[in-house]
């Protein structure tokens, strides 16, 4: 890799946590312009807002994405001249852009075949084919792990400064199918149980 591109992922690494909306809510979406970011690809002005505010990519870049075996294009974008760390989102040639939540500085993997999606300020599951399949009703939840995902209801996001968790609220696990099998309890409760 060369010195240039180096500096370019280190510095999109370092810069601070702010997930990228389509725009400020305070300010009209359509026209809002987003970069792209793939490992070893910068794509300037590859994506634009629409009518809904959310981001979609320019005809042009479709081709040029770097597309997994499995079909998906990770793609992280920020908006065009902001300093912001930006938003992962996945997509399939000619598809809709999905956002996921972040994980380890990419793009949330797929476990157990769902991958969890912010929809507002709310969290879901999406499945490989980018559909919602668990429906974004929890505040905050972790990827799954052995056939379960905690996730929580209430809980508010907090940091050190470079490590994000949710505390508070009812905590409970859930499936892949997004049925509850440990039922909900309060955080307190909860705590003593990890």
């Amino acid at each position: 890799m060369n010195d240039v591109l180096k500096l370019t992922v280190l510095a999109l690494l370092l810069l601070p946590f702010d997930p990228v909306a389509a725009a400020d809510p305070n300010e009209d979406a359509q026209g809002v312009v987003f970069d792209c970011w793939q490992p070893e690809l910068i794509f300037k002005q590859c994506a634009i807002a629409g009518p809904d505010g959310r981001p979609r990519l320019t005809p042009a870049y479709v081709p040029r994405l770097q597309y997994r075996l499995d079909g998906l294009a990770p793609v992280l974008l920020s908006v065009a001249g902001k300093k912001v760390r930006g938003q992962w989102y996945y997509t399939r040639r000619g598809g809709p852009l999905v956002p996921v939540e972040r994980y380890d500085n990419g793009p949330d993997d797929f476990v157990d075949g769902r991958a969890r999606s912010p929809v507002g300020d709310k969290v879901g599951y999406i499945d490989r084919n980018l559909d919602l399949v668990i429906p974004a009703v929890y505040d905050g939840a972790y990827p799954f792990e052995k056939g379960l995902a905690v996730v929580c209801r209430g809980c508010t996001l907090v940091s050190d400064g470079s490590h994000h968790w949710h505390e508070g609220g009812e905590w409970g696990r859930i499936d892949p199918t997004g049925r509850v099998v440990v039922p909900f309890q309060p955080w307190e409760m909860w705590k003593e149980v990890l």
